[in-house]
């Protein structure tokens, strides 16, 4: 019987159970041992208890160790993320100005995005970039009201000099983007929030990345969109050796431009049969000659990765990668 009891206490747990009940293990050890009651058992009890016990601090600890790891990650992915994105508002507010006078189905809005400096306003009226875009200064920690009346203290965006949204603020800067996007790119534009005046615009391919930079700059990278003001396609040499003398670029392939420009075509020549009713092959391969002679009359559109630093003042650096090319709208 005594072995009975003795196999019971020392049958190790089955390794299905042992990664499972460690933290139960603490305190059924010792209830067994209490259960059969005799020295000997008891004091076998005390060394399997003591070695469960050892067992479970030590998973507590592995416990302690992966969630502080989890912590370290989120917070560097935080970091990593706050580094390379917009710098986010303190607070956001939208009024509602109910139906607009050229359209009642759509309702203007007042967006403003405040930091702790200043807060930027778009009026948005429904129309094709916003009515009004504005920067106002925040003064003895006394916030400017949300509401679509111009304040006296109002940096009012020109928009001579610029139209479009509130795009990000990053550090003292604004940054908008244009109304509408022009040959595969998105413009924005950058304003001193201080003097309200424009200091640097360009056209992206995609997203900003902001990058590790002293405090009195700011730097980031995204693809550049740009005019190259030739057709690759009529004079390749001449034009790849403007090309490479405005972006500043040496020892560089020239890119194929002819799938993207056959591209454009077929896509122009298919628009223009469903503008018909007529997307079908004879009606395509009657456009197609048309459409390929209007893309080949098209400036070449080059897109290429550029870092660019805006202190103290601002710059463009080509960046190794890949350069791209399609036809202007």
């Amino acid at each position: 019987m005594a072995d009975s009891q003795l196999s019971l206490v020392l049958s190790p747990p089955r390794k299905d159970h042992w990664t499972h009940r460690l933290a139960a293990g603490c305190k059924k050890s010792t209830v067994i041992g209490r259960t059969f009651g005799s020295l000997a058992f008891q004091l076998l009890t005390y060394q399997v208890t003591k070695f469960t016990r050892q067992s479970c601090r030590l998973v507590r600890l592995e416990g302690a160790l992966v969630l502080l790891r989890i912590v370290c990650v989120i917070l560097l992915f935080a970091a990593v993320s706050s580094a390379s994105s917009f710098d986010p508002p303190h607070s956001k507010k939208t009024i509602d100005l109910g139906p607009t006078p050229s359209r009642s189905s759509t309702h203007g809005k007042v967006r403003c995005y405040f930091y702790s400096e200043f807060m930027v306003k778009e009026v948005d009226m429904g129309e094709k970039g916003a009515a009004r875009l504005a920067i106002i200064p925040i003064t003895n920690g006394a916030s400017p009201r949300c509401i679509s009346a111009q304040d006296k203290a109002e940096k009012v965006i020109n928009p001579d000099s610029w139209t479009g949204y509130f795009k990000g603020v990053k550090n003292d800067l604004v940054f908008f983007d244009a109304d509408d996007g022009v040959n595969g790119g998105m413009g924005f534009a950058v304003f001193d929030s201080h003097t309200g005046k424009k200091i640097f615009e360009d056209s992206a391919l995609g997203a900003l990345q902001f990058q590790d930079a002293p405090a009195d700059q700011i730097t980031f990278r995204y693809t550049r969109v740009l005019d190259s003001q030739c057709f690759i396609t009529r004079d390749p040499e001449s034009c790849w050796e403007q090309i490479k003398k405005t972006i500043s670029i040496e020892n560089v392939s020239q890119p194929d431009c002819k799938p993207a420009y056959e591209e454009s075509a077929q896509k122009l020549a298919k628009g223009r049969c469903r503008a018909k009713s007529s997307n079908n092959d004879p009606c395509i391969a009657k456009e197609i000659k048309l459409a390929r002679d209007q893309t080949d009359a098209a400036n070449t559109i080059i897109a290429y990765p550029v870092e660019v630093t805006l202190a103290p003042t601002p710059s463009i650096k080509p960046l190794p990668g890949d350069l791209r090319c399609w036809p202007g709208d």
